[in-house]
């Protein structure tokens, strides 16, 4: 499947799969990149040690998935 990134505008193929079982899961395999969801990764991982956030914590899990759809330019994609 070829998409077109949502963040970077390049036309590339989708993700293998949907890298989430949510909805925003769905909507990240549909607009974004690879290389942009790789990005993602490596800032999710910085934003979590930075701030030393406890994922247990479903608010806090809420605001992660927040910063993933603003970094992602998903802005439209509301939290599960």
């Amino acid at each position: 499947m070829t998409i077109t990134c949502a963040r970077c505008g390049a036309t590339t193929e989708a993700l293998p799969a949907p890298p989430l079982p949510t909805a925003a899961g769905q909507e990240v395999h549909r607009r974004t990149c690879p290389s942009c969801w790789k990005a993602w990764l490596s800032t999710q991982v910085m934003i979590i040690n930075e701030y030393r956030l406890n994922l247990v914590d479903p608010e806090i899990r809420r605001r992660l998935e927040a910063e993933m759809r603003r970094f992602l330019c998903l802005e439209g994609v509301e939290p599960a």
